[in-house]
């Protein structure tokens, strides 16, 4: 199967929230306008996976943050002059498309547009028990958060929410 790593587009929205609906409970809903403008905000840290056909198969949602900002529930991405990470906000890959190694291929894809940017970090709020996922993949619960932040994770309501940090190193092999 041919899949494809590409930016999302404005014109990638309506399939966005159908695949956000299939994969996260209703208190996680974030809207088709929400969704705009966080790809207005970050459209080059927006990534989606698509086979031949052109059929949405995974996105992940980040933008450039700074360490320990959380981004509350259904709230609108803001951009820091100084960014120090990447933030992921939301990744999520169709159920019938599992276990074809697109939510590691879009991960990766983050982690090399963080280095690229100068970033040495990747963090995000993991829900619906996904913390072993995340672990597996790098990432630590950060326990020691600012009251805003501690606030912000709250907001994520009856969903399991941690925030987690990754570091990045970048391949200087040659």
């Amino acid at each position: 199967m041919t899949i494809t790593i590409r930016l999302i587009k404005p014109a990638d929205i309506t399939a966005v929230v159908a695949l956000q609906d299939s994969c996260y409970s209703d208190a996680l809903y974030e809207s088709p306008v929400l969704l705009q403008q966080r790809l207005s905000v970050a459209a080059d840290s927006c990534w989606l996976a698509e086979n031949a056909n052109g059929q949405l198969l995974a996105y992940l949602f980040c933008y450039p943050s700074i360490n320990g900002q959380i981004t509350p529930l259904a709230s609108a991405f803001t951009l820091n002059a100084m960014p120090e990470l990447l933030y992921l906000h939301d990744m999520a890959v169709n159920p019938a498309a599992r276990g074809l190694g697109l939510a590691s291929r879009l991960l990766a894809t983050a982690q090399q547009y963080a280095l690229s940017q100068g970033l040495t970090k990747l963090a995000l709020v993991a829900v619906q028990g996904s913390v072993p996922y995340w672990q597996r993949q790098g990432f630590r619960v950060v326990t020691k958060l600012t009251g805003s932040a501690e606030h912000a994770l709250n907001s994520y309501q009856g969903e399991q929410a941690r925030y987690m940090q990754a570091a990045l190193f970048s391949d200087t092999k040659g």
